[in-house]
């Protein structure tokens, strides 16, 4: 399993590429059966800290997570994003209004997809 200050590493370094998506939702994804909320909270802090041109990249990052553990071994992952990603996404698209049409999508995909409930999508796009 991937410690706390490895995993903030690697997020910190995060780019628009697919394999740094990959892999960076591949070292969260390793902290599934101990410690999402931490992974998350890691997650969350990152992103307080990053760079704009970092903020879709990591919103990449929580939803192929969410996604593949979904689909994959079970809810705890939404379970420990569901409470900070409303604010999560409205730092995102006040801090960088330009990405907010690119966080939509996204959200809207996690309803498409019946990653999360139609009512909760629903409050995150009200929020945005």
């Amino acid at each position: 399993m991937t410690d706390p200050s490895s995993l903030r590493s690697i997020m910190q370094r995060i780019d628009a590429s697919a394999p740094a998506i990959h892999n960076t939702a591949n070292a969260m994804m390793k902290h599934y059966d101990r410690s999402t909320s931490v992974a998350v909270l890691e997650w969350r802090n990152c992103l307080s800290t990053a760079r704009r041109d970092q903020f879709l990249p990591l919103l990449y990052v929580a939803n192929e997570v969410m996604q593949t553990s979904k689909r994959n071994r079970g809810s705890a992952f939404l379970e420990a994003f569901s409470p900070v990603l409303g604010q999560s996404l409205q730092f995102m698209c006040q801090s960088d209004p330009l990405q907010t049409e690119k966080v939509r999508r996204t959200v809207k995909i996690w309803g498409d997809r019946q990653v999360f409930s139609v009512r909760y999508v629903g409050e995150l796009l009200k929020g945005l």
